[in-house]
């Protein structure tokens, strides 16, 4: 009885604590990736190379300073990224130009079953198979978006228009439902 006088401050203060708080509301994720890029831009530090538009995301964002993949193969890294997992963990998914098991969900479609808009550009996941246990495609890092080319600077670099597959994108996501992008 002696501790009620608190118990009651205590309940009244959360209740008017969550009572007057904001919601949360969910960041939109931009995932920038690239096959064996390494070091190669100015947030790295490399000053032959101007990247002055990744600098500025990299500045207002996150930068990845140290980031491993436990499996240097594209399908079986990319699994690992979209899922959490260790290679070790992703059965057939560690293997390149594989079967992805359905029982792996992936971030992309667990916030596309909570409301958010998710796509990617040009290499999402692959190369191999991946598909719901009733046999349908799956969309791991979300819906693509992938039908405008550019012409590359130099030879040996794909065509993809990243910025303007990008636009599309965002034109089709909701202005009022968080987005994640990769």
């Amino acid at each position: 009885m002696k501790n009620l006088p608190f118990a009651l401050l205590f309940a009244s203060t959360v209740v008017a604590t969550s009572a007057t708080a904001a919601p949360a509301t969910p960041p939109n994720i931009l995932f920038a990736i690239a096959d064996d890029w390494g070091a190669h831009a100015g947030a790295y530090g490399t000053k032959w190379v101007r990247t002055p538009h990744f600098d500025r995301v990299a500045r207002d964002g996150i930068l990845f300073k140290n980031a491993y993949t436990p499996n240097a193969k594209c399908a079986p890294s990319r699994a690992c990224i979209l899922t959490g997992r260790n290679s070790w963990q992703l059965k057939e998914a560690a293997n390149h130009i594989c079967y992805f098991p359905a029982e792996f969900k992936s971030w992309g479609e667990a916030l596309a079953e909570n409301g958010w808009t998710v796509g990617h550009t040009v290499k999402g996941w692959g190369p191999g198979v991946a598909k719901h246990a009733a046999g349908k495609p799956r969309q791991m890092p979300g819906k693509a978006f992938t039908p405008r080319p550019a012409k590359p600077p130099a030879s040996g670099i794909g065509q993809a228009d990243y910025a303007a597959n990008f636009d599309d994108f965002l034109d089709a996501a909701s202005k009022d439902k968080p987005w994640a992008f990769w």
